[in-house]
């Protein structure tokens, strides 16, 4: 009977992933286009000038936005691991400790942003002195914004946790719509567009956050209690630590090619670099979506010591994520030209060379994306990532030798 009733069980998650692998696929296009478009109208409505403004202020907190997406899935490993052991009183002590890390976490990064980073936006970065009042106007809203985006992961974790993908799609896509509909205003007004833009992205973070509080609020264990849990406590940072280890060493060797591009090669390469990083983004982005329909599924049946299962989505898991990967990917890959002279204007050999290669790592990067997922659910992350990015570290001087050597550019992604 329990082996009928475990078959009949794995029979709705196969329905439910399947849903929310779909979900997640059209989520992806459809925030790509929105996107686009608003990209357009940003820089439209701002112009270039602001608009070079905005993403340098802007970015200096956005910088930090790593640090929101490695939380997210540290507290999301936690959640599923006992909503697959089926402990609400575990979960309930996980939300509440969650909720403390991040309150905590929020104060120290605001302290910083306003002592280190408002010094470094007003004395140090090159802004027209008469833009200077706008700019940290700006910098003040970011900061709340990436406070907002910091306030609201438990609730997304809980409910990418139970699986509520729907939800999830809803809201980003309300999310992306609303960020539309302002940069479209902003082209209309005739007030002061980077200061009403700025605002405009504060209260739309604020009303994002309360629908992500709102939705994932319905869950039981999304009501806060005291818990002392040090040994919680100390897996929780544990785990954020060396995930957080292996973000910024992808970082630091994506952020280290860029400057031997530079040294070795000159801004035309670094150009080109940059392009297809871009579209390195866009498509890790479509791999990671397909990756969080399983991410759960695949943490809960460990827990369940359901190991069967498990290594069924593990497969499945990669072949589906591939072959999706594939059908857009190998077409953009032999029309890479074409595409890239629509897109830009232009389409010289060597962003070309970067496009397509950059492309085919990404295929292979996601393949590693449920092995990272099973190592996170048996939660011995220091092993592996101290092997893995030791590797991925490893790349920079034996870029560098090879550059010295008299090898192309292009070698930086063999």
């Amino acid at each position: 009977m329990a082996i009928i009733d475990r078959k009949s069980n794995n029979e709705k998650r196969n329905k439910r992933i399947a849903k929310n692998t779909t979900l997640m696929f059209l989520r992806m296009l459809l925030l790509t286009i929105i996107n686009l478009y608003t990209v357009r109208f940003v820089l439209k409505g701002l112009g270039v000038i602001d608009y070079g403004i905005f993403n340098a202020v802007a970015g200096v907190v956005t910088s930090a936005s790593f640090i929101s997406a490695v939380l997210a899935l540290s507290i999301q490993r936690f959640f599923s691991i006992a909503l697959g052991q089926e402990d609400e009183e575990r979960l309930k002590t996980i939300f509440s400790a969650s909720l403390n890390i991040i309150i905590i976490l929020s104060i120290t990064i605001i302290i910083l942003f306003e002592t280190v980073g408002l010094w470094f936006v007003s004395t140090q970065m090159t802004i027209p002195a008469e833009r200077m009042t706008t700019a940290i106007s700006l910098y003040q809203c970011s900061i709340f914004v990436f406070f907002f985006s910091l306030l609201q992961i438990p609730f997304t974790a809980i409910i990418f946790s139970h699986e509520d993908m729907g939800v999830y799609a809803i809201i980003s896509t309300v999310d992306s719509l609303l960020r539309l509909a302002l940069a479209v205003i902003i082209t209309k007004i005739s007030i002061d567009h980077l200061v009403f833009y700025s605002i405009g992205l504060l209260v739309e973070s604020g009303i994002v956050s309360l629908l992500y509080i709102w939705k994932g609020g319905k869950y039981e264990e999304c009501h806060y209690t005291k818990t002392k849990d040090k040994i919680l406590y100390q897996h929780l940072l544990q785990f954020s630590g060396w995930t957080m280890f292996g973000s910024l060493a992808n970082m630091g060797m994506n952020q280290g090619n860029t400057i031997l591009i530079n040294l070795f090669f000159g801004p035309i390469s670094n150009m080109a670099f940059a392009i297809a990083m871009q579209i390195s983004n866009a498509f890790n982005a479509l791999s990671n979506s397909m990756v969080l329909s399983f991410r759960p599924a695949m943490m809960k049946a460990y827990a369940q010591e359901d190991f069967l299962y498990m290594t069924k989505l593990f497969n499945f898991s990669n072949k589906i994520t591939y072959y999706i990967l594939c059908s857009i990917g190998l077409p953009i890959i032999v029309e890479m030209r074409t595409i890239l002279y629509v897109w830009l204007g232009r389409a010289d050999e060597e962003t070309i060379y970067f496009a397509q290669l950059m492309i085919v790592f990404t295929f292979l990067l996601a393949l590693n994306n449920p092995i990272t997922t099973i190592v996170e659910a048996t939660g011995r992350i220091k092993e592996y990532h101290v092997a893995v990015e030791s590797i991925t570290l490893l790349t920079i001087p034996i870029t560098w030798i090879l550059f010295k050597s008299g090898f192309p550019s292009y070698i930086v992604f063999l």
